[in-house]
């Protein structure tokens, strides 16, 4: 049965990312179209319709980093809570399988924006090389600065950082998901309790950092890093800890979620 939710999950959202990627690709191509065709005419008001187009396209990648958080949530209300929910929660399928699905299928989502949005770049700024080279600039960089790092390990903690990065998105998704569930548990000013609970998590949020660094104190922890021989893999076991972290965050989110849908159920 999980397996059909799967299918079923990328049926209904498949459509609209797949818009949202040919948009971003679409419009990676113009900038690379008009930044070759500007060597070719070279005047200064081409360039400066060029520059506005650049600025354009980082907009356009800011907001579809926006895009990416807010719609898979509101597809979550829609589904789970709007008309749709009396035919979401009639079905022979337990919530538990139901919430798995849409958190399969989010975290493949997320991933497929990031892969556009990674190509996107590279057909932009015409170099399919451009992460290998901001490698070497790194490792450039910090050979500089007396460090001599291998780059594999750079390359390594590149990869933890788009994964904490890729689970903070999913971190934000199911805070946003289970605050929009938790006020739905009420009868009555569903939308306010919403927004309240959504407080009340990051309010969480931040007191756990407090009591983390209260039990592991900074000296503690500046002890701990200066073993490790270098920055490159001080910096690799803080991003794995923080993945860690969003990952344990994800799965209670997802977890409180659930069981707030299974007993606790008002749709509007």
């Amino acid at each position: 049965m999980l397996g059909k939710c799967i299918k079923n999950e990328f049926v209904n959202r498949s459509g609209l990312v797949g818009m949202i990627s040919a948009g971003v690709m679409l419009f990676a191509v113009i900038v690379l179209g008009l930044d070759k065709l500007y060597n070719v005419v070279g005047t200064t008001a081409f360039a400066v319709f060029v520059k506005l187009v650049d600025v354009m396209f980082a907009l356009a990648m800011f907001a579809v980093i926006v895009m990416v958080v807010l719609l898979p949530c509101l597809d979550f209300r829609n589904r789970f809570f709007k008309d749709q929910g009396y035919l979401t929660h009639t079905l022979p399928v337990k919530t538990s399988t139901l919430i798995g699905a849409r958190l399969i299928c989010d975290l493949v989502m997320i991933a497929w924006m990031v892969a556009v949005y990674g190509l996107a770049v590279c057909v932009a700024t015409g170099n399919f090389e451009v992460f290998s080279d901001f490698v070497g600039f790194v490792q450039q960089f910090l050979s500089m600065s007396g460090m001599i790092v291998d780059r594999s390990l750079i390359v390594l903690d590149g990869v933890l950082a788009l994964l904490m990065m890729w689970l903070g998105v999913m971190c934000n998704i199911w805070t946003i998901n289970a605050a929009y569930a938790f006020g739905h548990a009420f009868t009555k000013g569903k939308r306010i309790w919403s927004v309240v609970f959504f407080a009340l998590i990051q309010m969480i949020y931040g007191i756990l950092v407090v009591v983390f660094s209260e039990i592991l104190s900074k000296q503690d922890i500046d002890l701990f890093l200066e073993q490790i021989s270098s920055t490159a893999k001080q910096y690799l076991v803080v991003l794995m800890t923080v993945t860690i972290i969003e990952v344990v965050g994800i799965a209670v989110l997802a977890v409180a979620t659930t069981l707030t849908c299974k007993h606790k159920l008002n749709l509007e």
